[in-house]
């Protein structure tokens, strides 16, 4: 009897349940007043299931990306429990959650082009 390999390894389809998750409950259960339109990222869960580092990034906020941070630690506990209950495995991965300055990385370098453009013209 052979056994098939799955395409990719365990904690990788563990964070993409763990995002899909995650990013139906901020819709749907997690409100912050005045945070703007939050949405996760990327997640990355250690080989041995034990952490789920949780990138985010948010856009129109109104309050800082700290009072934000307080706000994830605070329901960490609650979302780590929500999400033990949908996801397919035994042992849920405590969450560490990080904020994702990609977006804003690559919207000054945008900026920065749109100022050679225009120095140019």
């Amino acid at each position: 009897m052979q056994f098939q390999r799955k395409p990719y390894k365990r904690h990788q389809r563990i964070s993409k349940q763990i995002k899909i998750i995650l990013s139906d409950m901020i819709l749907k259960d997690l409100y912050l007043e005045g945070s703007g339109i939050i949405t996760i990222t990327k997640v990355e869960v250690t080989s041995d299931l034990s952490i789920a580092k949780i990138f985010y990034s948010v856009i129109d906020n109104k309050i800082t990306k700290k009072d934000i941070n307080i706000f994830f630690k605070k329901k960490s506990r609650f979302v780590k429990g929500s999400i033990g209950k949908k996801i397919t495995s035994k042992k849920i991965p405590n969450f560490v959650f990080t904020f994702d300055d990609s977006i804003e990385v690559y919207d000054k370098i945008d900026q920065m082009f749109v100022k050679l453009k225009n120095g140019k013209s």
